[in-house]
């Protein structure tokens, strides 16, 4: 998920009751989708609105002692994130399409936030999430709004130039990794290379090291505890708090943690005409192992999040753990459009089909069972509504139309005017609980994926460091 200790270990537990406004209902049929994608206009305004003044969002940025594990309310501003933090702020504003004019300011203030927070050198560097990598994407695409940024583009250009030729492993072991965070979208290489992607007439020669990278980790097996596994196996836990269930280390499938995520870089890339040797060879391993673990339960196709040792072992066909909810960080949706950009890339229709019959399995999965308990983004109703919108830009299906009809629905009959940014988040094990206002995490996603939900585009390419696009 997002890389939260707190955030992880609420929804690793079971949630309590969702409150009553919150309940998702029996998916209906919409009857008037521009009075929906009007509503969503609104709403998604409104939340950027509450969230224009940074000092009062800092300040309101919170979970209160209502929904604390400990009755005690605590500040969860997170500097330099993308979390809940000026970067992913100022990509809300940015990558916003109605009323884009009157935003550009608001990007610019969260901007000159994070520029003093990147000048106090407190924060060190962590990928793309957390850090001047955080800034980096949020100077760019306020940039691809106003044309403005240069000179501060081109120094962010040079810093992750700098941090790959710092970061790559110059020797290779028979090995599994010592932490995901090598190779991963959130803290690793992946989510670095899809800025290098965006930049790749500056950053080319970085980029293409991180495909090299990449593109040996896809490569055979290395052993481990008298085993072989894939190289893209970690000897850290998946989450923090689950040390005790992987005490040999893990193979993670998400799109934000795991291997699904650098599938989604390498076939961005090939599309793009990046293209390095043994790449195509790298696209086929990896998504033939997502095909491998595309396991089935009594409504459809779905993929685990991580595999322990003893899973690995058993295979497919002994996994009986039950689908988790459908996210951005693990499973379908993420995983479905990582594999549909693989089809597209290759021209790859089982890979395709594949991607498809997970989302089917939503289609037919009443709502309330999908086991979603947060707004947000990465986990929650914003995710599955702009996630769907993207792999529906290929699948053209009409039921994914009316599906995201009633997701958007929902979100915006859960804005309550009442809290400081107009919907609450999980971040602990009280949903809907937590006043967020991020980018991933909170408010900002919602009011981005609402935006893009009515008005039918994302032109601005806000949700690149999710590497859906």
């Amino acid at each position: 998920m997002s890389g939260t200790a707190r955030g992880e270990r609420a929804t690793a537990g079971t949630p309590a009751a969702v409150p009553e406004r919150t309940a998702v209902p029996e998916r209906t049929a919409v009857r008037d989708r521009a009075a929906v994608r009007d509503r969503a206009l609104a709403v998604s305004a409104q939340i950027l609105d509450r969230l224009a003044d940074p000092a009062a969002t800092m300040a309101a940025t919170r979970i209160p002692a209502e929904a604390a594990d400990d009755g005690v309310p605590e500040g969860v501003w997170a500097e330099l994130t993308l979390g809940s933090g000026s970067p992913g702020l100022s990509i809300a504003f940015s990558g916003v399409s109605h009323r884009a004019a009157e935003q550009a300011p608001r990007a610019h203030a969260y901007l000159g936030v994070a520029t003093r927070a990147v000048a106090s050198g407190t924060v060190a560097p962590s990928g793309i999430f957390k850090g001047p990598g955080a800034l980096a994407f949020a100077v760019l695409l306020a940039h691809r709004g106003t044309g403005g940024y240069v000179s501060a583009l081109q120094r962010l250009d040079a810093y992750q130039r700098d941090l790959v030729g710092t970061v790559l492993p110059t020797a290779w072991d028979d090995a599994p990794l010592p932490t995901i965070g090598h190779y991963e979208v959130v803290r690793g290489l992946t989510g670095v290379g899809r800025y290098l992607l965006a930049r790749v007439e500056s950053c080319g020669e970085a980029l293409e090291s991180v495909l090299d990278y990449l593109i040996r980790l896809s490569r055979g097996t290395v052993g481990h505890r008298g085993h072989r596994v894939p190289r893209w196996w970690a000897l850290d836990a998946p989450r923090i708090g689950s040390e005790a269930a992987f005490p040999g280390g893990h193979l993670n499938l998400g799109i934000s943690h795991g291997v699904a995520g650098p599938l989604a870089l390498m076939s961005l890339a090939w599309q793009q005409g990046v293209r390095r040797p043994d790449q195509r060879e790298a696209i086929e391993s990896t998504a033939d192992l997502l095909v491998r673990w595309a396991v089935k339960d009594g409504h459809g196709v779905f993929w685990p999040a991580h595999l322990s040792l003893a899973q690995w072992l058993a295979g497919p066909e002994g996994y009986g753990e039950p689908a988790g909810w459908p996210s951005w960080c693990y499973g379908a949706p993420g995983v479905s459009r990582a594999l549909q950009l693989a089809g597209l890339a290759l021209g790859r229709q089982d890979w395709a089909a594949l991607s498809r019959a997970s989302v089917e399995r939503l289609l037919t999965l009443p709502m309330h069972d999908w086991g979603i308990h947060d707004h947000a983004l990465c986990h929650g109703w914003a995710g599955a509504l702009h996630q769907l919108g993207r792999l529906n830009e290929h699948l053209g299906d009409p039921r994914i139309d009316v599906l995201r009809d009633q997701l958007a629905t929902e979100l915006t009959r859960a804005f309550d005017p009442d809290l400081p940014f107009g919907h609450r988040f999980t971040m602990t094990a009280v949903p809907y609980g937590s006043d967020i206002s991020g980018y991933l995490d909170g408010a900002a996603g919602v009011a981005l994926a609402l935006d893009s939900y009515a008005s039918g585009t994302t032109p601005s390419g806000w949700d690149m460091p999710l590497l859906l696009s």
